[in-house]
């Protein structure tokens, strides 16, 4: 199928790009139409928190005359991008999923944002989170069958690149947040390096994790747009001498050697579903070669309390405002988690935080063998329940330890829903991970089809 004559809701972000240059309509007539797919599809899903017509006529508008006026296209010039409800966008509200903050505008984008207009992009609304990028649902429901979670926090940017609303989007990560909602629901997505992409102009909810995620229908589109949104900002204290990282031309070439993948059952094995377990293990089967199966040592699963202390704490802290004066307005799992924090031991923090960087390095004899680190993506496929959005520990190791991960949808359970073969990388080999991630996805792809 062409490109021509491919829907709009099938299009990847560089395709659209290619789509407009070429000519074959104009930007105005491309979201034009994809927002009439969306107005209809977003009835049954809730993708987005907010969305205007008018404010995505205005940017399709100045893309165009720049056009007539002679200038460049961009390197995403008309691709429509999904935006977490906690990333700061001028022409749309920012509302971090709460009640709380109806109605608030920021002063300007947040520098991801800014970055990707930059070079073009279309900004088509806000996706929803949960509340303050925590636990307690949102709206939003799974493409694949609408009784069940799409995950969580990044529930509506998932939900919206799989159910074909945007080519991409974007995320936040500070424990499971983007990984796992792309399992469930069946989309590529990046998590990467500690500090690669800039968090200005982003809600904080715990500045040691935290971290922005993309979405997308392949890993060309997220190599593209995590290149253009990475670097030093001069604000963000983590990105600090970060320099732009040259992500796309990596990711796009052939590995120099078939890259060597190990696959880790991780120490909550047992907890992964029964189905899932044999999706897994039959996978590892049909690498053949390319994938060992190692043991991570027991000692990773005190990763799990030192994140939750450092998460709790910091997210206490960043929303005394909101407990000092607007309490009544958070869900109660919140008050209560708001309210633990006040109780937690210091000492305990400060242990914790000690940990990271060293637990960041624990990996290097793991990627001094493989290029990269297999594990499953979450649990099992999306719970049947819109009153949870998951558990995120198949995420929180790398979280912790700031290391690169992506989620790859290759495999289909029974019940008809994705899973997701998780992939990691050793910190700031992001370009290296994407590569030998698309080598994994041809080589299975091929494999299935022989």
């Amino acid at each position: 199928m062409t490109q021509a004559t491919k829907n709009v809701s099938d299009l990847t972000a560089l395709e659209v790009r290619e789509h407009l240059i070429s000519g074959q309509e104009t930007v105005q007539e491309f979201t034009a139409k994809l927002g009439r797919f969306v107005d209809e599809a977003d009835q049954a899903i809730h993708a987005f928190a907010h969305r205007d017509d008018r404010v995505v006529a205005l940017q399709a508008d100045n893309l165009h005359r720049d056009r007539e006026a002679g200038h460049l296209p961009g390197p995403l010039y008309g691709v429509p991008v999904g935006v977490k409800d906690i990333i700061d966008t001028m022409d749309f509200p920012t509302e971090y999923g709460s009640p709380i903050h109806a109605g608030r505008y920021s002063v300007g984008d947040a520098t991801v944002v800014s970055r990707l207009r930059a070079a073009g992009a279309v900004i088509f609304g806000k996706t929803v989170t949960t509340e303050f990028a925590t636990t307690h649902p949102g709206p939003t429901r799974n493409p694949h069958n609408l009784e069940h979670t799409p995950g969580g926090s990044s529930s509506g940017s998932a939900a919206a690149v799989a159910a074909g609303m945007v080519p991409v989007a974007l995320g936040t990560q500070t424990n499971g947040s983007v990984i796992r909602p792309a399992s469930f629901c069946g989309v590529y997505a990046l998590k990467p390096s500690r500090g690669l992409l800039p968090r200005t102009g982003v809600l904080d909810q715990s500045p040691s994790l935290d971290e922005i995620g993309v979405f997308a229908r392949n890993l060309e589109d997220i190599a593209k747009l995590t290149e253009i949104m990475s670097g030093d900002d001069g604000h963000d204290s983590a990105s600090a001498r970060q320099s732009p990282r040259r992500l796309y031309e990596v990711a796009v070439s052939q590995p120099p050697l078939p890259p060597k993948f190990c696959f880790v059952k991780t120490p909550w094995w047992d907890e992964v579903e029964p189905e899932a377990r044999e999706a897994y293990e039959a996978f590892v089967a049909h690498m053949g070669d390319n994938v060992e199966v190692v043991q991570l040592p027991d000692i990773v699963k005190q990763v799990a309390p030192w994140l939750v202390t450092i998460n709790e704490i910091e997210l206490g802290v960043c929303l005394q405002k909101e407990w000092l004066h607007h309490r009544e307005q958070l869900s109660e799992p919140l008050r209560a988690r708001v309210e633990k924090s006040m109780t937690m031991s210091g000492t305990h923090y400060l242990i914790a935080k000690d940990r990271m960087f060293h637990v960041m390095n624990a990996f290097d004899e793991y990627f001094a063998t493989y290029d990269a680190i297999l594990c499953p993506a979450a649990l099992g496929t999306a719970p049947h329940s819109l009153t949870s959005t998951g558990n995120p520990i198949m995420q929180t190791v790398w979280s912790f330890a700031g290391l690169p991960s992506v989620n790859l949808p290759l495999l289909t359970l029974s019940n008809g829903l994705p899973l997701g073969v998780q992939a990691v990388g050793s910190h700031q080999n992001d370009a290296r991970l994407l590569r030998s991630s698309r080598w994994l996805v041809s080589e299975f792809i091929k494999r299935n089809m022989a």
